[in-house]
């Protein structure tokens, strides 16, 4: 029998892959919609939290550095969102039982905006006719071009939608709040988070730069 503890390692562990899969999936469309037009955030908590710290984080360094600090901002931005809903809910006479299982549920919630995922990957690959593994690690890390499709934003903006109806629902399974209580919850740490994120990414900032842009 896996011990509680066990379990909440587990937790902490689907829960960060959920949202590298997410930071994949949302690279991918950024990396496709770079060429030729721009993209949308898309209308998920996480997924805003996380462009808002890697924009605000941004380093002028190599492209696989960049890359690897775009996967790490969306983990980070959603331990942070469950976070502060979890110390702002007591003020609503509610409280978060399980931090590990409900990272677990918000992660989940991210899903419908991390499916197209390999299909990104794999049209990447394709850029020239034929799927290439470089190629696609080319247009990954920006040493190639890729065609940005025009059904690209519909469908990663419907499946946003998707997404934060999921996160609403998944809202509601840990924190019961219903009615106006469950909005002010909801928008005053969505306030919070806005400016904990930023402020955070500034803080973040000065040290990356300092140690990563050196030479």
């Amino acid at each position: 029998m896996p011990t509680p503890r066990t379990i909440k390692t587990l937790d902490w562990v689907n829960a960060i892959a959920l949202w590298l899969a997410l930071a994949f999936s949302l690279g991918w469309y950024y990396t496709f919609t770079y060429y030729g037009r721009s993209g949308w955030p898309m209308p998920s908590m996480e997924g805003c939290g996380g462009l808002l710290f890697y924009y605000f984080s941004v380093i002028n360094v190599r492209v696989e550095l960049q890359a690897v600090h775009w996967m790490l901002a969306f983990p980070l931005g959603g331990i942070l969102w469950v976070a502060l809903l979890s110390f702002t809910a007591p003020y609503f006479n509610q409280r978060n039982q399980n931090f590990a299982w409900s990272l677990v549920q918000f992660g989940l919630a991210s899903l419908p905006l991390s499916l197209p995922g390999p299909y990104m990957a794999y049209l990447a690959g394709k850029v020239h006719g034929v799927w290439n593994i470089h190629t696609m690690a080319a247009v990954a890390l920006r040493h190639d071009g890729a065609p940005p499709f025009d059904w690209l934003t519909p469908l990663y903006l419907g499946l946003g939608v998707a997404a934060f109806v999921c996160h609403l629902y998944a809202y509601r399974q840990v924190f019961p709040l219903r009615g106006n209580d469950a909005w002010k919850h909801f928008l005053l740490t969505a306030s919070l988070y806005i400016c904990t994120i930023v402020g955070l990414a500034n803080i973040v900032a000065g040290p990356l730069r300092y140690f990563l842009e050196q030479g």
